[in-house]
Parts: C-alpha cells; structure tokens; sequence
C-alpha cells in the first residue's frame, strides 16, 4: 500500500504554556531528467570531477552527466556496456559480456578486449596500481587485467558454486558478494594473495557491497530484506531489517548514512546505523590461499564511438515518506519505478530509474523543527 505523508508535527504539550518544538517530516524534493526512451540504465559512477557516468546496455549508450548538471555527452558504442567507470587518466572503461571495453576521451576511439577464459562479465573495478578487475556472472572466478601489457590472471573462488555480482576494490582489497552461498569474500594482493570468507545466516543472498567512512563493509541482502554491515577488524556483523519493501538492491555510504535502492516498492531509502537498535554478531571467517593463472590477451579492436551532447530537460518531483523509523527514513518514487544504481556527489544524490527512463538527483533533507507556542 502506498500513502502519502505530507506534514506530520509532533507536539509537546506543556501546562506552564511554555513554548515547545514539533518536528516536521517532509517529502524528499527531487529533479528527473530523462535518458534513452528505449535504453536500460542500470549502474552509474562518480568521477574525481563530481561527473555522472550512466551505462545504458540496452541502448549502446555510456552517459556522462557533467557536475553542474547542465549539460550531457551520450557516447554510443558498439555493443552493450555495463558498469562503466573513469579511471582518472582519460579513459573510461566498461564490461559486455566477454569484452574490456575503453574509450579515450581525448578522441572519442574505443578499444575493446576479448576476454575469451569470461562468460558473463557483470562489473569492473581499479586497484591502487591501476589494474582492473573484473567479476564474471556465470563463472566462479575473478579477473586482473593490466592494461600496459595485456596480462589477464584468471583467479578462482574458494567455491564453484559462488555467484559475484560486482566487485568492489579498496586499494589492494577486493571485496565480493556470493549471492548464491550467502557469503562475503575478501582478496587481500598486497602480499600473497589470501581469501578471507564470512558466513552470513542462512537465506542471504547479499549483492552489492559498499564501505562506509569508518571501514565497515555494508551489503544488501535480497534474501533477508536487510542491510548488512561487516566490521572486518572485529568479525561483527549486523543486519538491518529494512522498515518497508523487501527487495534491496545498491546502496552507497554519505553523509554518516547509508542510502540504498529497493524494487518491490520501488523506493530509495537510508539508514543512520547511530540511531538503530540493532545488535552484532560474531562471526568467525575462513581463510585460503588464492591460486591464480596467467595469459595475454590479444589486441584489441578499435573503432571511433558516436558523440552526441545536450542540455538536461530537469523536472521538479517530490517523493513521500512511506516508513520512518529506528534510524530508517524510506521515501516513495512514482508507480512502475524500479530504482537501480545511486551514487553520492556535491551533497547530492544520483538514483537511475530503469523502467521510467531517467535520472534522478536529490539533495537529502533534514527534521525541520517548528516552534510551537501553546496558550
């Protein structure tokens, strides 16, 4: 059931007729601009310069969404990119099903790699060395590519079984999400490689993985309808039952919160861990060696993408708040909204609607307190 809250005051009452405060919960203002009519976006990414990057598999398409929001490049590709990301030097690189795909903003050619041991490649990430990693959807196993020398180490995860979504690289950590074993997976490179594995509770299917400022590792666990946080140096874990919808899908840390995406009820929602009640459990992880095999991959092919640029079409919106609670504050978007990727830059928020075609920015609001004088 959806309903709409427009203005809840609590006020307390005071016999002396002292003057007291009522706390104002408002809807959450937001602008939509629209992307490709016929196109499905489902990750964006922050480059160092506060731009968006929207890849577009359905529509051939990789956004750039500049910092100020008034204007946007659309780069059209051969093929469908997935989880395309800048990586600082003026490339930006993407995945599409066994290809390494990357395009050189200097002048708009693109460079694709076969990556023939991959069957489905679902995300990238780049280490503090440079080198990529990729994640692969219908095989248990991780790949490092270095773009100078074309090197590609296959390297496989403690369980056949395992399904990676996308990984999430810290520096010389890789952080993953088996969503078919209910586990979190750690490769630590800066020596010999290591896996280091954290059972979750039985039913978790955690999928995308961020880390808050404080070094905690945050999961959503579709399964379990929660948030998930692992607090590596002491094996805590702590599950957050979500206060509306049941379906979480990415989440991004900001601003001391945790906001995510969920698609039951099509909504966005965040989570202030201080103000929540909920309890740690220890875990006790398993450790193993990390085995690797190495070969070169072939040239690349190359071929010049299409560039076409524009002006942002912005739409004021407003969403209600449909759940706040416990450090919970859930808000509502539009009817047929399935919310994907969100990203945090500038104090703003980014969320990609896949079915409804747009991009969504917002600036989180706060409790307005009203003051109250009773007579």
């Amino acid at each position: 059931m959806r309903r709409r809250i427009i203005l809840a005051v609590t006020i307390g009452v005071c016999l002396l007729g002292l003057a007291m405060a009522g706390r104002a919960l408002a809807d959450l203002s937001a602008q939509e601009m629209p992307l490709s009519g016929n196109g499905a976006a489902i990750e964006i990414h922050t480059d160092a310069q506060n731009n968006q990057w929207i890849s577009d598999f359905q529509a051939g398409e990789i956004w750039k969404v500049n910092a100020a929001g008034d204007g946007y490049t659309i780069y059209t590709i051969e093929g469908g990119p997935d989880d395309a990301q800048s990586d600082g030097q003026g490339g930006v690189w993407w995945v599409d099903v066994t290809s390494l795909g990357r395009l050189n903003l200097a002048d708009n050619t693109t460079q694709v790699w076969n990556v023939s041991v991959s069957n489905a490649l679902w995300g990238l990430g780049f280490d503090a060395s440079g080198k990529i990693w990729l994640s692969d959807g219908f095989i248990a196993n991780i790949y490092r590519f270095t773009p100078s020398s074309r090197e590609t180490c296959t390297y496989p995860l403690p369980l056949e079984s395992a399904e990676i979504n996308y990984p999430f690289v810290i520096s010389t950590q890789l952080w993953l999400a088996d969503n078919s074993n209910g586990q979190l997976l750690r490769l630590d490179f800066s020596g010999t490689p290591e896996w280091t594995t954290w059972q979750l509770p039985l039913g978790s299917t955690p999928f995308a993985v961020t880390q808050d400022a404080t070094g905690n590792i945050w999961f959503t666990d579709n399964g379990l309808a929660k948030l998930g946080k692992l607090s590596p140096s002491s094996n805590e874990i702590t599950l957050y039952p979500l206060p509306a919808g049941i379906s979480p899908f990415m989440l991004t840390a900001a601003g001391g919160k945790i906001w995510y995406t969920e698609q039951s009820l099509g909504t966005i929602g965040s989570l202030n861990p201080s103000q929540n009640s909920a309890i740690p459990v220890v875990v006790t992880p398993s450790t193993a060696s990390a085995s690797s095999s190495c070969t070169t991959l072939d040239l690349p092919t190359t071929a010049s993408a299409g560039v076409s640029t524009g002006v942002p079409s912005w739409v004021n919106a407003s969403y209600s708040i449909v759940a706040k609670e416990n450090g919970w504050v859930v808000y509502q978007l539009p009817t047929n909204s399935q919310p994907n990727g969100i990203v945090f830059a500038n104090n703003k928020g980014y969320v990609l609607d896949l079915e409804r075609h747009k991009l969504i920015r917002f600036t989180p609001t706060r409790n307005i307190y009203l003051p109250v004088v009773l007579r």
